[in-house]
């Protein structure tokens, strides 16, 4: 059997298991039957399943954005993989944003055990200043955050905002907290199973990883301080560039490797290029 077949048999016996416990769920609601559903349709293309669950969550909720992506507790960095937002809005996007996970907002999500709420991220103690910075730069002002995880497994985060402060009452936050742990985790945990069983690339010297990907020279320095663990900015100050130029040189990055998100970039860059090089790069003005 080739590894095409057994990745075709795992996806159909994964989404034969859970519509099966999911759409069979008498507990659930008709429109979150729904959900489940369509993002099983896609559960082999992680990126849409997580388009499906954002986009359906503006539609049923008061969030003027809700965003998500894959991320285990202790990353350095996380980064939203998809986000819809409200009808009519034009929230800056932060998708392909990197947030410090060692801020005490993001570690307050991940140790708990169920959805967690800011009020108002303006005042929020919980809520570093740069973390403030960029909440209030994207427009967010109240925030509903869950940790996802799945046979205690952890999968992403997943964020609902509003531009309004106190905008989610009691009961919004219970209903997306079960939300998202009968339906949302354990579907985003198949489709990170499925894709994290395709064969990984065997580790590439710089020179092999500019043919492979067809990464230009300046994309293969920018790779090498993203693996080396630099910021956008911490990588647009050492290379004299602007952070557009840096965005979107990732932007063409991912678009050349297949990725779609800069926690999947980076760690689809370590595999491929040898253990030291990204560190030993950065030392280097």
């Amino acid at each position: 059997m080739d590894a095409s077949h057994a990745a075709a048999i795992e996806f159909v016996g994964l989404q034969r298991e859970l519509r099966e416990r999911l759409l069979e769920d008498r507990v659930l609601e008709s429109t979150e039957r729904q959900l489940a559903a369509e993002m099983l349709l896609y559960l082999d293309d992680p990126r849409r399943c997580w388009q499906v669950c954002t986009a359906w969550l503006v539609r049923h909720t008061r969030a003027d954005r809700v965003d998500g992506g894959f991320g285990r507790q202790g990353d350095r960095l996380y980064s939203p993989m998809a986000e819809s937002q409200r009808s009519g809005m034009r929230l800056p996007s932060v998708v392909g944003a990197s947030f410090d996970c060692s801020d005490a907002s993001i570690r307050t999500v991940w140790e708990a055990r169920e959805a967690v709420l800011f009020a108002d991220a303006a005042s929020d103690a919980r809520i570093g200043p740069r973390m403030r910075t960029m909440l209030s730069g994207a427009g967010t002002r109240s925030k509903l955050a869950v940790a996802l995880r799945s046979r205690q497994a952890d999968v992403g985060l997943l964020c609902a905002d509003s531009q309004q402060a106190h905008a989610w009452s009691a009961e919004e936050c219970h209903r997306l907290d079960r939300l998202a742990k009968t339906v949302i985790a354990p579907i985003l945990h198949a489709a990170w199973q499925l894709q994290s069983a395709a064969p990984a690339p065997q580790a590439l010297p710089p020179a092999a990883l500019l043919a492979d990907a067809a990464l230009t020279p300046a994309e293969l320095r920018v790779a090498q301080l993203v693996v080396a663990g630099l910021s956008y900015k911490e990588i647009a100050r050492q290379l004299d560039k602007s952070r557009s130029t840096v965005d979107h040189q990732l932007r063409s990055m991912r678009a050349k490797i297949g990725v779609h998100s800069m926690p999947m970039l980076v760690r689809e860059l370590a595999r491929r290029m040898p253990e030291g090089t990204g560190a030993a790069s950065s030392a280097t003005p």
